[in-house]
């Protein structure tokens, strides 16, 4: 479900209108009930049309509006009647890069990846069309220098003004492994972004994830619950290649190379993105991966509950200061309680809950 707007005006009409006691000392019995007028009963009933000219109008007692496109944010947030926003930056083509968990490869862009990405069609005004990657994230490392490249070429080929190595009029939307894919492609040189580009990112584990360190552990016997139980989420015994690559930066299963892979690809990240999507939350939207989210983020040693199940928020803001983040859709830096999956767009948002909106959060960002 995906949440829209409601808004309801509410209008005090005129005083009631006196009318003057009988001059007659006959008593009647009542034989219907009083029932109120509108101002245009008391006009056809009194022949009065200025009935129809004054209403008063007075302040609410109390808002009923979901979201409201009227407040200090609408320069960034403007919106339409039924709800939806329009672009505000330059519409430009759009290219949505995923993360870990898919096992084969396209050897160009696809016009649709809804298995992942859901459909986003119409909410995406900033994107004049829309590409998505189809790369194999369960046998490669995100490190991997064929995976960063196939990134570069798939990322530069969606507008004719990119050259063969600089991203330009593009705008990049990154899932999980897909951030650290994409700033681990711009530390190494292998491209890089122009300043016509926006980099859009969605909980990404730039430094790592306790989720892969709790999945190695569990497969090597350290630890005796719970793995089953998420399996369709984090994968079975042995833990892939692309899982092993994600290890808790400075961590036991982390290495002084991948430390100093993670710490280039945070500046990139950090240097060029200009939206994130961070969860310090992992309650989530109602889906069937949902429970499974709930033992990952009970489960996994975690330094705190600031976590989607997957990615801890520390981890997605890579150093930002928490203080840039907001809590609502309305900004740029999104601090939600959406589970991993949840980024993906696939399963709308919340009707009432601001912190868990993606779809409004992605629909208004540009």
């Amino acid at each position: 479900m995906t949440g829209t707007d409601i808004e309801i005006a509410v209008e005090y009409l005129d005083p009631r209108v006196e009318i003057a006691k009988p001059d007659t000392t006959l008593e009647c019995e009542s034989v219907a009930s009083p029932s109120s007028l509108t101002a245009l009963g008391r006009s056809l009933l009194t022949g009065d049309s200025s009935l129809l000219e004054v209403e008063r109008k007075l302040e609410t007692e109390f808002d009923i509006t979901f979201w409201d496109d009227d407040d200090d944010s609408s320069e960034r947030s403007s919106s339409s009647h039924d709800g939806s926003c329009t672009c505000k930056s330059t519409k430009r083509p759009c290219l949505f890069i995923h993360g870990m968990g898919v096992d084969r490869e396209e050897p160009h862009t696809v016009d649709s990846f809804s298995y992942y990405w859901g459909n986003l069609t119409d909410h995406a005004p900033c994107c004049q069309s829309m590409k998505y990657t189809i790369l194999n994230t369960v046998d490669n490392a995100w490190t991997n220098d064929t995976l960063q490249q196939q990134v570069c070429d798939r990322a530069v080929s969606v507008s004719k003004r990119s050259s063969k190595t600089v991203i330009a009029d593009t705008i990049i939307i990154t899932h999980s492994m897909g951030n650290l894919m994409v700033g681990g492609a711009i530390a190494t040189g292998k491209c890089k972004l122009d300043s016509s580009s926006t980099w859009v990112g969605m909980a990404g584990p730039m430094q790592g994830s306790r989720a892969s360190d709790f999945v190695q552990d569990t497969c090597a016997g350290e630890t005796n619950f719970v793995l089953e139980e998420v399996a369709n989420i984090t994968g079975r015994c042995p833990p892939t290649v692309a899982l092993k690559s994600l290890p808790s930066q400075r961590g036991n299963y982390s290495s002084e190379e991948l430390d100093a892979a993670y710490t280039a690809a945070q500046k990139a990240y950090t240097s060029n993105v200009s939206a994130l999507m961070c969860s310090a939350g992992y309650s989530g939207l109602m889906s069937k991966y949902q429970p499974g989210f709930w033992v990952l983020g009970k489960a996994v040693p975690y330094k705190s509950g600031e976590n989607d199940g997957m990615v801890e928020f520390d981890s997605c803001a890579a150093g930002l200061p928490e203080s840039k983040f907001g809590d609502t859709w309305r900004s740029p830096f999104y601090k939600t309680k959406l589970n991993h999956y949840d980024s993906e767009f696939l399963y709308g948002d919340a009707l009432l809950d601001e912190k868990k909106m993606p779809i409004k959060w992605f629909e208004c960002l540009l």
